[in-house]
């Protein structure tokens, strides 16, 4: 009895380390998705992708730091405080950074209306042409062509004769 109390509480260690782990390993994944390399060749990768030796010494420094106990936002901040705003890979929610985030939107909209007016525009004017056209309105065609048509006659006629 006692060898299985042992052995079920070796196992709790063992899964409770794993789990551990893991964790660490998803808030390392967070962290390198939510910053940049800052690599002496700019390759402007995010971290996680990043594959050169500055990338490196920077995963090893964050996975210091989640194992001192800091927490996800502080080790960004971190991050933040030593190379300026322009290492996070998408850009804060406030103040003017806001602007990034609305423009690509606003500008879709913009772009819609705008081909929607050009269309309308487009259709207007192939109405006012189709009106014009033979079949659609007989005679109006024929008061605009009745003097050419008179005239092509008169002159085949005179080509027969």
């Amino acid at each position: 009895m006692r060898t299985q109390y042992i052995v079920a509480l070796a196992a709790f260690v063992i899964l409770a380390g794993n789990a551990a782990n893991a964790s660490a390993a998803a808030l390392l994944a967070d962290i390198e998705n939510a910053i940049m390399c800052e690599c002496d060749d700019k390759c402007g990768k995010v971290l996680i992708n990043c594959n050169c030796s500055t990338s490196d010494k920077h995963r090893a420094t964050i996975e210091k730091q989640i194992e001192s106990g800091l927490a996800k936002e502080q080790i960004i901040q971190a991050y933040v405080d030593k190379y300026g705003e322009k290492a996070l890979s998408a850009p804060t929610k406030k103040g003017f950074n806001l602007t990034a985030w609305i423009m690509p939107f606003a500008a879709l909209i913009a772009g819609g209306i705008g081909i929607g007016k050009i269309i309308r525009t487009w259709t207007g004017k192939n109405r006012d042409i189709s009106e014009g056209l033979p079949g659609r309105n007989e005679p109006a065609l024929e008061t605009r062509l009745g003097g050419y048509s008179k005239q092509l006659q008169s002159e085949l006629d005179k080509l027969e004769s």
